[in-house]
C-alpha cells in the first residue's frame, strides 16, 4: 500500500520529536559529564592548595610571609610549571600583593586583591572562578585557599589554577563516544518513526477509503480495525454509521408508521380533509366519537377492538360525516361558533382556529365534544398561499361538562339548603313579632326553639361549606406530623361523650401498641373521624355501639369507625360521598328509625376530600338493619 500524506506527516513529526528529545538528552548528558569533571578538577585543585599550605606552614619550616618570597617563588615554580603538571600556583599576601607565581614574575604582577576568587577566599576561606588571565593570556579555572594565623587572622591566600583547554581535552574523548551513540540513536529514531507512522497511518487510510465508499453510496463497505483505542472506536463508529445509512429508508418508514400509530391512539379525534373536501386522515377516536353505530370493529392485537375506518377514507365529507357542524368546520363554511386568532408559525400574519360545541348521541348517553377547525399549510411559500387541507380536532369534554353541571347543582343545592332554614327563621321571627308574650308564652318559646334549631343547622352548614372549600383549594397546605393515637382517641371520646350519653350509646375503642403513633396531618384526621362518628351517633339506636378501631398492616394504618345503625342500601352506597346527597328514607329526617335530626349532606363529601388530601383511601361497607363500617387506610413511610 503506497504511503499517503498522513504517513509522511506522522513520520516527519515523530522523527523531529525523537531527534529533539535525543539532542536535548545528549546535551544534558555532555553538560553533566563536563560539570562532573569540573567538580573533580576543583576538588583536585583544593587538595593541591591544601598540600602547599601544609608545606609552607609546617612546623620548623614556616616560610609563608613576604620575607620568604624568594623561597615561595621557587616552590611555586617547582610545584606548578605549565609544561609539567599543567597547573599554575600563585601565593598572595593578605593585602593582595603577589609574593610568588609559577608562570610569571611576581614583582611585575599587579595587586590581586580584587580578583573574585581572592575576595571570596578572604571572606569565607575558599573561592573559585573561571576567567581569562591577562598574565598568561589564556582562560583558567582558579581555586583559592586562605591561610590563617593561630588567632584566626588571614596570613594570605594560596591560589591554584588549571587551563580550561586542558579540562576540555580530558572530557573530549568521552564526548566523542557520546556523540557516536547519539548518531546511532538518531538512526534508530528514524526507523522507529517510520514504523510508527506506518502502524498508525494504515488504519486511518483504511477508514478514509471506507468513508469515501460510503459517500459514493456503497453501503456494503466496511473497515476492520483491531484494538480498543480511539482509531478502533472511530472505525467502529464508521461501521455503525454505515449500518444506520443502510437502514435509513426502513427507519423513515418506521417513523411514519409510528406517527400514524400515535395519531390513531390519541384520545382526541383527528380528521384531515384535503382541499377537495375528501377525508385524507381520520383516527380511531374520531371514528368512535362521531358514528359508533355505523363503524364495524375488527380485532387488533394492540388496540383490542379498532373501528374500521375504510368507510371514511377518500370519501367526501358530506357523504360520511353525519354532523353538520363538523362538516362545516372541515369545509370552512362555519357561520356560528367562536373564532380564535393565533400567531402563525412563520410569523406572517395569524392562524385562525374556529371551535364549536357538538353533542353526539352514543348508546350509553350523550357525549359532549369541543370541535376545533383550522387550515393546514404544508408549504411555506408565503402568506397568500392556498391551504393544503383542513384539520378538525375533537375533544371529549363530557367529564368537564359534567363537572360544570355538578358545580351548578352544588350552588343550587347550597342555596336551597341555606334558604330553607332562613325562611323558617324569618317566618318564626315575623310570628314572634306579632305575638303577645304574656298570653302566648308557650307558643313564643316554641318559635324560639325553632329559631335556635335552624340557626344551629345554618351554623353547621356554613362550617361544612368552609371545610369543604378549604379541602378543595389547590393552595391548601396540610403538613404531616406525628399524632399520638391513644391521646387522639381519648380526646375524641371527650368531644362526643355528651352526645353518646344523650343517645344512650356505648363507646368502644381499640388501639394496639403498633398503632400508638401515626404520621398524618392531625387536622385532616380529626375532620374525617369527627364526621364519621357524628354520622354513627346520628343513625344508631339507643343501646347500640359506636366503635373506633385502629389496625396496622405492612404499609399503612387503618382507622375504622363502626356503628350498629340502620345501614345503607347497596344501590346507594356509591352516592353517599356526593355533596348534599342523603339516603332516603332510612337516613332522612322523615324516615330515620331513630328520629335523628337531618344533617347537612356534606359530611361524607368532606370525608372524601380530606382522605384525598391525606393521600389515603376510604372504604365503606354497610348492611341495611345491621350497621355501617367506614375504613380510612392511611399510608405510612415506615
Amino acid at each position: 500500500m503506497k504511503p499517503g500524506l498522513f504517513f509522511w506527516k506522522l513520520f516527519l513529526g515523530n522523527a523531529l520529536l525523537m531527534t529533539l528529545i535525543l539532542g536535548v538528552s545528549i546535551y544534558v548528558i555532555v553538560g553533566a559529564v563536563q560539570s562532573a569533571y569540573v567538580e573533580q578538577v576543583v576538588t583536585e585543585l583544593k587538595n593541591r592548595a591544601e598540600d602547599i599550605e601544609n608545606t609552607v606552614t609546617s612546623p620548623g619550616r614556616d616560610i609563608f610571609d613576604k620575607a620568604h618570597s624568594a623561597a615561595l617563588d621557587k616552590l611555586a615554580h617547582d610545584l606548578g610549571g605549565m609544561e609539567s603538571e599543567q597547573k599554575r600556583v600563585t601565593i598572595i599576601g593578605p593585602d593582595g600583593s603577589v609574593w610568588a607565581d609559577s608562570d610569571a614574575n611576581a614583582t611585575d604582577m599587579e595587586n590581586h586583591g580584587e580578583r573574585p576568587e581572592i575576595k571570596a577566599a578572604m571572606a569565607t576561606g575558599f573561592g573559585e572562578s573561571q576567567r581569562y588571565s591577562n598574565t598568561v593570556e589564556r582562560e583558567l579555572k582558579y581555586v583559592a585557599r586562605r591561610v590563617d594565623n593561630a588567632d584566626g587572622t588571614p596570613r594570605g591566600v594560596i591560589r591554584v589554577a588549571m587551563p580550561v583547554f586542558s579540562i576540555a581535552e580530558q572530557t573530549g574523548t568521552m564526548q566523542a563516544v557520546i556523540w557516536k551513540i547519539a548518531f546511532l540513536g538518531l538512526l534508530a529514531s528514524f526507523v522507529t518513526a517510520m514504523g510508527l507512522a506506518f502502524l498508525w497511518s494504515s488504519p486511518i487510510k483504511r477508514i478514509t477509503e471506507t468513508a469515501r465508499s460510503l459517500s459514493e453510496g456503497d453501503l456494503s463497505a466496511r473497515t476492520e480495525v483491531r484494538g480498543h483505542d480511539e482509531i478502533a472506536q472511530m472505525a467502529t463508529s464508521l461501521n455503525h454509521m454505515r449500518a444506520s445509512l443502510a437502514n435509513q429508508l426502513h427507519t423513515i418508514d418506521r417513523q411514519r408508521n409510528n406517527l400514524e400509530y400515535l395519531i390513531q391512539t390519541l384520545t382526541e379525534g383527528v380528521i384531515v380533509a384535503d382541499p377537495k373536501g375528501r377525508v385524507a386522515l381520520i383516527n380511531q377516536a374520531a371514528g368512535r366519537l362521531l358514528t359508533p353505530h355505523r363503524i364495524a370493529h375488527v380485532d387488533d392485537e394492540e388496540t383490542g377492538s379498532a373501528p374500521n375506518l375504510q368507510i371514511f377514507t377518500n370519501q367526501h365529507v358530506s357523504d360520511c360525516i353525519p354532523h353538520q357542524e363538523i362538516r362545516n368546520l372541515l369545509l370552512d363554511r362555519l357561520e356560528e361558533g367562536e373564532t380564535i386568532n393565533l400567531p402563525s408559525n412563520d410569523g406572517d400574519g395569524t392562524r385562525t382556529i374556529r371551535e364549536l360545541p357538538v353533542q353526539v348521541v352514543q348508546p350509553d348517553g350523550v357525549v359532549h365534544l369541543l370541535a376545533r377547525g383550522s387550515d393546514i399549510f404544508l408549504d411555506s411559500t408565503g402568506p397568500d398561499q392556498n391551504p393544503s387541507g383542513r384539520l378538525v380536532v375533537l375533544t371529549d369534554v363530557t367529564e368537564l361538562t359534567r363537572t360544570i353541571r355538578m358545580k351548578t347543582d352544588f350552588v343550587a343545592n347550597a342555596s336551597h339548603e341555606l334558604r330553607t332554614p332562613l325562611s323558617t327563621i324569618r317566618a318564626a321571627v315575623e310570628t314572634l313579632d306579632q305575638m303577645d308574650f304574656e298570653r302566648d308564652g308557650a307558643s313564643a318559646h316554641h318559635f324560639v326553639n325553632v329559631i335556635d334549631r335552624h340557626t344551629q343547622r345554618l351554623e353547621e352548614l356554613v362550617c361544612d361549606l368552609l371545610d369543604l372549600s378549604r379541602l378543595e383549594a389547590s393552595s391548601a397546605d396540610f403538613p404531616v406530623e406525628t399524632v399520638n393515637v391513644v391521646d387522639f382517641l381519648d380526646e375524641l371520646y371527650l368531644r362526643f361523650e355528651h352526645s353518646m350519653k344523650v343517645r344512650g350509646l356505648l363507646w368502644e375503642q381499640r388501639c394496639p401498641e403498633a398503632c400508638n403513633t401515626i404520621r398524618v396531618n392531625g387536622r385532616l384526621l380529626r375532620l374525617v373521624v369527627d364526621n364519621l362518628i357524628s354520622n354513627a351517633i346520628k343513625f344508631t339506636e339507643s343501646g347500640g355501639h359506636v366503635r373506633v378501631i385502629c389496625e396496622r398492616d405492612s404499609r399503612s394504618i387503618c382507622v375504622t369507625v363502626q356503628d350498629e345503625g340502620c345501614g345503607i342500601d347497596k344501590a346507594e352506597q356509591d352516592r353517599v360521598f356526593e355533596r348534599f346527597y342523603q339516603v332516603e328514607p332510612a337516613r332522612s329526617e322523615a324516615g330515620t328509625m331513630v328520629g335523628a335530626k337531618r344533617g347537612t349532606g356534606l359530611g361524607l363529601s368532606i370525608v372524601r376530600h380530606a382522605v384525598a388530601a391525606m393521600r389515603a383511601d376510604v372504604e365503606l361497607e354497610s348492611t341495611v338493619g345491621e350497621g355501617t363500617s367506614v375504613t380510612v387506610r392511611i399510608p405510612q413511610l415506615s
